[in-house]
């Protein structure tokens, strides 16, 4: 049985399960992607429910045990309003969550990717126009290859990085927008 821990962490996934319970993929500061169950999380009383939503940063405790772990309690630290009001900005936050999904081992730490994608989050909050919002997706979507270590394109300044990822990963992309 594996030890409890606390950890801080982006919920990248949020997917319901049975009759009131969330299956949660957090990328954690510590202990890198980890996946949960968040028991009753979507009980209308449930106090852990709206700290679940995609994209937040999360202070979180978890119970001892096997594969997947059980969330005991969670606080929100942040919850980027700025991207959850802005369709393009969801749009781009949702592929870049796939393509760390399926690209990021389980249960290998890595803190360099939990600060990075905190920092692309923190800028694509603040982001103010499309064009900015196409470029930190583009510069995350490389920093992602170079961080994992898979090859650049041929032309990373040209090169639809949707195309490249997808080829990758071997799946396409629900939500093609890296640009």
């Amino acid at each position: 049985m594996r030890p409890s821990f606390s950890d801080i962490g982006i919920v990248v996934r949020s997917v319901d399960s049975g009759e009131a319970d969330k299956y949660i993929s957090v990328i954690t500061q510590n202990y890198g992607l980890q996946d949960f169950i968040a028991r009753g999380a979507r009980r209308l009383n449930s106090k852990k429910a709206p700290h679940l939503d995609l994209f937040n940063l999360i202070k979180f405790q978890s119970s001892r045990g096997d594969y997947p772990r059980f969330i005991e309690q969670v606080e929100s630290i942040s919850y980027y309003p700025g991207i959850k009001k802005d369709f393009s900005k969801v749009g781009l936050g949702l592929t870049i969550t796939e393509i760390l999904i399926n690209t990021l081992p389980v249960e290998v730490e890595d803190e360099e990717i939990f600060h990075s994608t905190k920092s692309f989050l923190d800028a694509l909050e603040k982001s103010h126009s499309q064009s900015e919002t196409n470029i930190l997706g583009r510069k995350f979507g490389l920093f992602i290859l170079r961080h994992l270590g898979y090859p650049l394109p041929k032309l990373p300044e040209t090169a639809k990085l949707t195309n490249y990822f997808e080829s990758i990963m071997s799946k396409k992309l629900i939500g093609p927008q890296i640009r």
